[in-house]
């Protein structure tokens, strides 16, 4: 890759690990507002009726952040070095896997289930509902939120440089991974199939909170692949 498509390429992942950043704080931030009620089964309880649309709006910012991922996934590939290319391809692939299975999700809520609540079609919705806990809204977050743990492990070899930047983004990175399989265990252990919906409100923010954090630190690091300077804290205005 020559100096000015390198340059180009990071000036790319710049924007995408900031939108990512950004994305991901509205879309926190819609979820915490959107976190509904115990609703009994079968689900057609009139506080689901209450809490709609508020509770789905929160999946659209969350469709457009599983795109994010993927492509600034995509940009530390582009910048790998060479002999680290392997754990980014390898990250990349398990990335798409991650942003499919939860865009499939999601998009199933927002375009079936809305308008079968809406409607009041509610025959046979319940095991696909978000609002139960063992149902298969859930699980597919599970899965979703766990392959982007993975991605993290597979992303953080390609931060080998002895550069306190880096070093804190591969640690990052690793930390997330970790903390998402001792919830998993510790979760499992304590209500062994049943979760509910616990380890997959951890698992979220547990990779929520990364995103936002990594975003942040890959944004200088695409800054400082493209020549700029970083700015300092300490710099007078």
């Amino acid at each position: 890759m020559g100096a000015d498509q390198r340059r180009g390429m990071a000036r790319f992942g710049f924007w995408v690990a900031i939108a990512t950043s950004v994305i991901t704080v509205v879309t926190f931030a819609l979820a915490l507002t959107a976190l509904p009620d115990v609703v009994p089964y079968p689900f057609t309880d009139e506080v689901v009726a209450d809490q709609w649309p508020g509770d789905y709006v929160w999946m659209y910012p969350a469709m457009v952040l599983m795109l994010l991922v993927v492509a600034l996934v995509a940009a530390v590939h582009e910048l790998a070095p060479p002999g680290r290319r392997v754990f980014s391809r390898l990250a990349f692939g398990v990335a798409v896997v991650a942003a499919a299975v939860l865009l499939i999700d999601y998009y199933v809520q927002v375009t079936v289930l809305q308008p079968s609540l809406e409607k009041e079609q509610l025959d046979g919705w319940a095991m696909l509902t978000q609002y139960n806990p063992n149902g298969v809204f859930i699980a597919l977050e599970e899965l979703g939120y766990l392959l982007m743990a993975v991605t993290f492990l597979c992303l953080a070899p390609v931060f080998a440089r002895p550069t306190g930047l880096e070093r804190a983004v591969r640690w990052l990175l690793l930390a997330s991974f970790a903390a998402s399989v001792i919830s998993l265990v510790t979760i499992s252990a304590l209500q062994g199939i049943d979760r509910g919906d616990d380890f997959e409100i951890l698992v979220i923010s547990i990779v929520w909170l990364t995103l936002i954090a990594a975003g942040v630190l890959l944004a200088l690091v695409f800054r400082r692949a493209a020549g700029e300077p970083i700015p300092s804290p300490h710099r007078d205005s």
